[in-house]
């Protein structure tokens, strides 16, 4: 029987000792290949980050394009959650920028890489509406309609507790919105009046987005009711009134909303007879005039409605058939 010397000298001395080293070397090798990945992509996020800050937009884009691209090939998904996030942010920014392209690059981006990495959830709606209400800013209104119908049908789904109804309703109201602008009116009351629905369910608190989600909605009920044959007033006088009270309180200050509650308000008065149209025709004039920019197909296209409806309601009788907003 060996001896404990004889052991000793033949695992650490002898062929033993190898096939430790042998072993200590493939468990670092298995550590560093799933650490050295995340230290690359952190640094890479990081450093994009910093060159966007510094208003160096474009290459920190790219950088985080790449990145989106060879996350996307390898074989192995990682929670890459925060690039995606991230790159939804700066396609706001983007967008903000006006740097459309840009913005369309990153949110498609983004809206890839949450559809590989949690398909089917809230998530992948949310960044589906943010998609959809993109490209109908380039004027690509059929497949922005695509996007948005598949961010109401996610996340109706993912949601059956009812723990997202601000959102839900965020996504039914752009969704309506577009379905209007399409000339599909039926489609359009249905989904405003599921917009409507959800918000006014929604929570008290957080008050702003509550109401912020029941502005939307309120303005696609208006638009669409209008155009059925209803009477879109009410809608669109509570839609006016929740938007002036975000913009006083400064929790969204003016912005698209608020120029659309105006809108809406003028049409539906307009079809009305209400001698408050004309008022709110102007003011709509006014703040579309203001969003304005280049590039951004659907504010064009809403500031020429403005001007257009501004010119019925001058020159028509109160009663006079409005063309609906396109």
């Amino acid at each position: 029987m060996p001896s404990g010397a004889d052991l000793f000298e033949l695992i650490f001395m002898g062929p033993g000792l190898v096939c430790i080293a042998f072993l200590v070397f493939c468990l670092l090798l298995v550590l560093l290949r799933r650490h050295l990945p995340r230290r690359r992509q952190a640094w890479r996020i990081a450093r994009a980050e910093k060159l966007i800050m510094r208003g160096h937009t474009e290459d920190g884009l790219a950088l985080l394009l790449r990145q989106g691209t060879w996350l996307r090939r390898r074989r192995r998904p990682a929670p890459d959650a925060a690039l995606a996030d991230l790159l939804g942010y700066h396609s706001g920014q983007a967008l903000a920028a006006g740097r459309l392209d840009a913005a369309l690059t990153a949110a498609t981006a983004s809206a890839d890489l949450i559809a590989r990495l949690r398909p089917n959830s809230l998530r992948h709606a949310t960044s589906l509406y943010a998609l959809g209400r993109l490209l109908a800013r380039l004027g690509r209104d059929e497949t922005a309609l695509a996007h948005l119908e598949q961010s109401v049908a996610i996340g109706d789904a993912a949601d059956p507790d009812g723990e997202a109804l601000v959102s839900r309703a965020l996504f039914a109201a752009g969704t309506s919105l577009a379905l209007h602008r399409g000339d599909r009116i039926p489609e359009a009351l249905t989904m405003a009046t599921h917009a409507a629905q959800l918000a006014s369910s929604a929570p008290p608190k957080p008050a702003d987005l509550r109401e912020t989600a029941q502005g939307w909605a309120n303005v696609a009920l208006a638009l669409a009711q209008t155009d059925s044959g209803l009477d879109g007033c009410p809608a669109a006088a509570a839609a006016l009134e929740e938007f002036r009270r975000l913009d006083r309180t400064k929790a969204v200050k003016g912005g698209e909303g608020l120029a659309l509650a105006c809108y809406a308000a003028a049409y539906a008065g307009h079809r009305a007879g209400d001698d408050q149209a004309l008022t709110a025709a102007r003011e709509a004039l006014q703040r579309f005039s203001e969003l304005d920019r280049p590039g951004d197909a659907l504010a064009a296209r809403r500031l020429a409605d403005a001007r257009r409806l501004l010119v019925q309601i001058t020159s028509s009788p109160a009663d006079a058939h409005s063309e609906e907003m396109r």
